[in-house]
C-alpha cells in the first residue's frame, strides 16, 4: 500500500512556525525572567556574604586592637615590676639623695653610686624607646613613673657623658621622652613621636 503524498500548504506551514517562533520567544522570556532572579538573588547572597565579612574583619581589627592593648600593658607592668624591684629602687634613692650638680661630682662618687646613675637612665632610656617606637603611650609612661624627676637628677650625668665621649646619643631616648612629656604639660603636641 501506498501513501499518498505529503500535500503541504504553504499558509499552514508559516502558520505553525509563526506559532512555534511565539512558543520560543515566551519561553525565551520566561527563561530570561528565571534567570535574571536567580541572578538576583545569588547577587544578594553575595551582598550578604560580604557584609558578613565586612563585619568579621571589623570585629578582627577590634580584637587586634584589645590584643595590642594588653600586651602594651603587659609590658608596662614587666617594666614596672622591674622598677619595682629593691636593686632598682635602692639606685632610685641614691640618685635622688645624691643630687649631683656636675659630672665631675658623679666622678668623684664610689662606683656603686655611679651604677645607679646608670641605671636609673638605663631604665627611663629603655621606656623613651618604647614611646618613640609606639610600642607605649607617653601617657601611660608620665602616669607610672618620674620621668621630669629621674630627668632633672640625672640630667648632670647624662650631659657629662655627652661630653666626655662627644656624643650626643647618650640617653637620647630618655632626653626625647622628657621633652614629650614636659610639652605634654603645657598643653603641645606630646603624643607625636619626634615632638
Amino acid at each position: 500500500m501506498l501513501l499518498p503524498p505529503l500535500q503541504v500548504s504553504v499558509g499552514v506551514v508559516a502558520t505553525d512556525t509563526s506559532i512555534l517562533s511565539s512558543v520560543a520567544i515566551i519561553l525565551g522570556a520566561i527563561f530570561v525572567v528565571y534567570q535574571i532572579r536567580q541572578d538576583e538573588k545569588t547577587l544578594a547572597a553575595q551582598v550578604r556574604a560580604a557584609d558578613a565579612n565586612a563585619e568579621q574583619a571589623r570585629l578582627t581589627m577590634r580584637q587586634l586592637a584589645q590584643n595590642t592593648d594588653l600586651a602594651t600593658m603587659d609590658l608596662v607592668m614587666r617594666i614596672y615590676e622591674f622598677a619595682d624591684s629593691l636593686e632598682v629602687q635602692r639606685s632610685w634613692l641614691t640618685v635622688l639623695d645624691t643630687r649631683i650638680g656636675s659630672y665631675e661630682e658623679f666622678a668623684a662618687l664610689p662606683e656603686e653610686k655611679q651604677l645607679a646613675f646608670y641605671q636609673v637612665a638605663s631604665l627611663f632610656e629603655s621606656l623613651g624607646l618604647l614611646v618613640e617606637k609606639r610600642f607605649v603611650q607617653a601617657e601611660i609612661v608620665d602616669d607610672m613613673f618620674a620621668t621630669r624627676l629621674a630627668w632633672e637628677t640625672t640630667r648632670p650625668f647624662i650631659e657629662g657623658m655627652r661630653a666626655r665621649f662627644s656624643s650626643e646619643d647618650y640617653y637620647l631616648f630618655f632626653e626625647k621622652l622628657y621633652r614629650r612629656l614636659s610639652l605634654q604639660e603645657k598643653g603641645g603636641t606630646a603624643g607625636q613621636p619626634g615632638a
